[in-house]
């Protein structure tokens, strides 16, 4: 680690530097015509690319983003056509749009899109690259040669023409980034009117009628090819053949795919037609409240549920909106019922989104955070929200005979191959697809730098009008900001990756006033400490027991910023030498630490103990005179290595039945507690409890951050007292374990007990409750 503080000079890639550089040169070229692209060489490279992708051991994708990433923003009606021989490489095409369509089926690149040769029609061949759309998560194998047959017209609003930079591969492409760049156009689209096709080509659509449209959507359905079902319903209504049942059963794709608002409005529709047998009306409402239900409107799930009665599935429906409603008002859920599900990995609460008194603001200084509007107490539930989208990390590794690809930004000067990033990214896509809120509201939190600042948050709410058609979104995607949200505030659990709006407003410090759990893939957020109406809700980005310059490390590569809290600032002040002293000194108790594991004789022990002492004493003197009072007591790389000592102390007094030792151990415990930042007011050891010895013997104002170190260390002090026969601390010290339990799960004792379990059984505790 360098001594001085690090930049973003010192976390770049040279490699991505380079790259950047070439590139930024090549866009600074002025832009030329090129010559057309050759039929044969074009479809040529398509089959190329699709024969490595079927090999089992291909190499790895790479995906390179060379400049900030286009979208448009302006109408088709507003923009003029030109050809293939209008097009000019190293320029946008402001202004125009491009008619064409596809000469082969889709080639998947192996990273974040799809390869295409289409042709203008003057019979003129181009090279298409369309990048982050929403049959990149959804659509199954072969769906999306369904989806885009030889034939497909395609509206490319103002495209932007590049040269390739492998010279393996030298033929210019269009480069489609944002997939509302996109426009699908069917028979009757305005826009082909006049247009007549120069190349002759052999075209076999898959439906020509409205009945074999509908045929063909039930058989995508009953595949479970969602995307395809919705495109084929839509056929089958434009066509005119069945109309509202085809509505309805779109609305049910619709819900499939995540775009309740669309399918809220065609079961509506179909609902209001008049034409729809009872049977038929029973489905259109269930899916109305289907809808209504994942948009979280619960009140009017049940004004919706009221016009069936007695119905038993529609009761049901109703039992849980009255729940999510006690939820969100209250914040009141069954936590241990949450705690055993929670042992599911794979398990995703059905909840309402609580949320406390807080509010996001900017302060004096010009940022903006999450505060709380009122004194809240230690404990109190802040947030409980579920994921706006998440990826289960199992779905995402990669798959058998899958090389892996390489996900590289250059304007961002980061690479990636983690999948799951590009699946999350993709999840976005899709929920945002029908939701022009959940755009607006993704578009108010932090993009990274490099793009725009964040808008307001909240963002005003606007009515979202239905899809017109499933591959259109309803919005202008802006495919850079909304990657550098996913990658700049997405959390991660050790099953699912996952986006959540308001946790993405909180801050981090490494004093933290908050502090986050999973269950399941829903977000709780508590706060560990008293606070006025005024003070910052913050909790830590990484693990603040790492040292201050992995911390710093860490937090500049990740999130590009130095962490100034009260730790970060004492850290700093102990100076690099010390730090780097210290960081040998947590080394070397890391294996002293290894060594008392293993020992199983008292000489051994004692040696080792000694040993400790005096490296734990020697860490002591890294820290600057004012660290603690700083750093409100907190000094994290000491905790793991008092444990150490605790360890081999506890050893020691069991081993020779010296009570001594066992005290020794207590109280080592307790410093590790201390560092942590708990703050202890009767750390007395023997003789009589101090007066007043019904309250605990810790300051209740507050908890620390680190939750399952800190309870298993009070309940190993607790069996540690009941050892040495004093069980009125054994009991207050159990009692304090309980109650940080408390805070921390908000589930009282029941809750201890089946997530304690194995501890208590195994420390013979239970008597104790």
């Amino acid at each position: 680690m360098p001594k001085r503080k690090l930049t973003m000079e010192d976390l770049t890639d040279v490699q991505l530097v380079g790259l950047k550089e070439e590139a930024e040169k090549q866009a600074s070229l002025p832009p030329e015509h090129v010559p057309l692209v050759n039929r044969k060489d074009l479809l040529g490279t398509l089959e190329a690319t699709r024969d490595l992708e079927n090999e089992p051991n291909r190499g790895q994708a790479t995906v390179i983003v060379q400049w900030p990433q286009k979208y448009s923003t302006t109408k088709i009606d507003d923009l003029s056509r030109i050809n293939a021989a209008d097009l000019m490489i190293r320029k946008t095409h402001k202004g125009n749009y491009l008619l064409c369509r596809t000469i082969c089926l889709p080639v998947f690149d192996g990273g974040i899109g799809f390869l295409l040769g289409v042709e203008d029609p003057q019979g003129n061949p181009i090279y298409l690259k369309i990048f982050n759309h929403a049959m990149l998560l959804e659509a199954k194998e072969g769906e999306i040669n369904a989806i885009m047959p030889t034939g497909t017209v395609l509206v490319l609003r103002e495209p932007s023409y590049y040269t390739n930079p492998n010279p393996e591969v030298p033929l210019p492409y269009i480069m489609v980034e944002s997939p509302s760049d996109v426009i699908f156009a069917d028979f009757d689209n305005p826009i082909l009117r006049g247009v007549s096709w120069k190349s002759k080509l052999i075209v076999y659509p898959r439906a020509t009628t409205g009945e074999a449209w509908k045929a063909e959507a039930l058989k995508d359905f009953k595949a479970s090819r969602w995307l395809s079902s919705a495109i084929c319903f839509t056929n089958s209504i434009k066509y005119g053949f069945d109309v509202q049942v085809s509505r309805l059963n779109r609305a049910e794709v619709y819900l499939r795919l995540g775009w309740n608002n669309s399918a809220l409005h065609d079961a509506q529709v179909s609902f209001k037609s008049g034409t729809l047998t009872d049977d038929l009306k029973r489905k259109a409402v269930v899916r109305m409240v289907k809808a209504l239900y994942a948009m979280g409107r619960y009140r009017e799930v049940l004004e919706t549920a009221s016009s069936l009665e007695g119905d038993k599935l529609v009761c049901e429906w109703i039992t849980r909106a009255n729940q999510r409603i006690e939820e969100q008002n209250t914040g009141n859920y069954d936590w241990l019922q949450l705690f055993k599900d929670g042992k599911n990995v794979n398990f995703s609460p059905d909840i309402a989104d609580f949320t406390g008194p807080i509010e996001v603001k900017t302060n004096s200084n010009g940022l903006r955070g999450t505060y709380v509007t009122r004194d809240v107490k230690v404990g109190e539930l802040l947030m409980f929200h579920k994921p706006a989208f998440c990826v289960s990390l199992a779905d995402a590794e990669k798959k058998k005979g899958d090389s892996g690809f390489l996900w590289t930004s250059l304007p961002k000067l980061r690479a990636s191959n983690a999948r799951d990033e590009l699946q999350l990214y993709c999840k976005a896509v899709q929920c945002i697809w029908d939701d022009r809120n959940m755009y607006n509201t993704l578009l108010a939190l932090y993009g990274g730098d490099t793009v725009a600042e964040p808008k307001t948050y909240p963002p005003p709410f606007i009515a979202t009008p239905p899809l017109k058609h499933p591959t259109r979104p309803c919005v202008d995607i802006d495919v850079d900001y909304l990657q550098g949200v996913v990658l700049s505030n997405s959390f991660e659990s050790d099953s699912w990756k996952g986006l959540y709006v308001a946790p993405s407003l909180l801050n981090h410090s490494c004093a933290p006033t908050a502090r986050r759990e999973f269950i399941g893939n829903a977000f709780a957020l508590r706060a560990i400490q008293d606070m006025k109406k005024g003070e910052e809700l913050t909790l830590t980005y990484i693990e603040p027991h790492v040292s201050y310059d992995e911390r710093r490390f860490r937090m500049m590569k990740s999130w590009r910023f130095s962490c100034e809290c009260i730790v970060c600032q004492a850290d700093d002040e102990d100076g690099y030498d010390a730090r780097e002293s210290r960081r040998a000194l947590r080394i070397k108790m890391n294996d002293i630490g290894a060594q008392i594991n293993k020992a199983r004789d008292a000489p051994t022990l004692r040696r080792l103990a000694a040993e400790a002492k005096t490296t734990i004493d020697n860490m002591r003197r890294t820290y600057h005179e004012e660290h603690s009072k700083k750093a409100g007591g907190r000094k994290y790389e000491l905790a793991q290595p008092l444990r150490h000592l605790a360890n081999a102390s506890g050893h020691i007094g069991r081993a020779d039945s010296d009570a001594s030792f066992i005290r020794q151990s207590i109280d080592a415990k307790m410093q590790s507690l201390t560092v942590y930042g708990m703050k202890i007011v009767d750390k007395s050891l023997s003789g009589p409890l101090p007066s007043g010895n019904s309250s605990l013997p810790v300051d209740t104002s507050q908890v620390t951050n680190f939750y399952d170190i800190s309870v298993v260390t009070l309940i190993e002090m607790a069996h540690s007292f009941k050892e040495i026969g004093d069980k009125k601390r054994a009991k207050r010290w159990f009692d304090v374990a309980i109650w940080m339990e408390n805070v921390y799960s908000g589930g009282g004792i029941p809750v201890f007990k089946f997530r304690r379990a194995t501890q208590l059984r195994m420390l013979s505790l239970s008597d104790l409750f």
